[in-house]
């Protein structure tokens, strides 16, 4: 069911915002998520991986659609949000993300006065004014940007994504053997279908803090699909991408292991793209 946005200018793009959670979280997220502030969206689809209870659901308020994957993996449920999205844009999140008041109204605002295939917004730590990232001010970005993109950053055109049939790797991504690296991917293979992409410099969102640099290289599963990008970027720049991350690992951390599963992934990372 669509949300009411009779009070919005009829010119402005429709979103679907869709939130990726687990079964496990749902108590939470239902609890902690400021629902509220998705008073702008045209659609909100929730995706719940995992045993639901109806004694959760009937506390989500009956205008948004809940769809329950049994499936596992951050990934399919992208998937299943494109593949049930109706509106204009797509914008991506999960069950941690903290969003503004007014960060639908503003980014739909941003999307008429420059109309592109694929957006990506800035994200800051939660309760404090701290980039998440290091964000370039460039508006227009390019194909070594995707070394930098979260697909809580992401919006994309529902009618690019399925005229290109473009969808996030299952193989990879939270939730599966290697919990990493869909969004890069997702963003090469929109960069590389001739997407028009811009950077909107206004931070709409917020995540928990992380430590991002001991998380991402030290765990031997996360280098595997790091490996994985290398080789989808392919060429020299891949390889070079590759020799980055292992200086990226020896800053961490002097285990060999470690680097061995970089470089596994790199090797073995074509037949995880082809299938994916």
């Amino acid at each position: 069911m669509k949300l009411d946005n009779s009070n919005l200018v009829n010119e402005l793009p429709s979103i679907t915002v869709s939130i990726s959670t687990i079964s496990k979280n749902l108590y939470k997220f239902i609890k902690t998520f400021n629902f509220s502030n998705l008073v702008h969206a045209n659609e909100v689809i929730i995706i719940v991986q995992g045993e639901i209870f109806d004694e959760e659901i009937y506390k989500i308020d009956k205008k948004f659609i809940i769809i329950q994957d049994e499936n596992i993996g951050i990934s399919n449920s992208r998937n299943i949000a494109i593949s049930n999205a109706s509106c204009d844009y797509i914008w991506f999140l999960d069950d941690d993300i903290i969003m503004y008041k007014n960060s639908i109204l503003s980014l739909k605002k941003h999307i008429a006065k420059n109309l592109s295939d694929i957006y990506t917004v800035r994200m800051n730590y939660e309760n404090t004014e701290t980039p998440y990232k290091r964000y370039s001010n460039r508006l227009g970005i390019k194909r070594m940007d995707s070394l930098k993109v979260s697909s809580v950053e992401l919006i994309a055109s529902r009618q690019f994504l399925n005229d290109k049939n473009i969808k996030f790797n299952k193989n990879i991504g939270l939730g599966t053997m290697y919990p990493s690296s869909e969004e890069n991917i997702f963003y090469l293979d929109a960069f590389d279908n001739n997407a028009k992409i811009n950077h909107i410099t206004e931070y709409l969102i917020a995540h928990p803090y992380i430590d991002r640099k001991k998380n991402h290289f030290s765990n031997p599963n996360i280098l595997f699909a790091k490996g994985i990008f290398c080789k989808r970027y392919g060429g020299v720049f891949g390889f070079i991408i590759l020799l980055y991350f292992a200086f990226k690992v020896f800053s961490v951390s002097l285990n060999l292991k470690l680097l061995i599963h970089l470089i596994n992934g790199y090797f073995d990372g074509r037949k995880y793209i082809d299938n994916a």
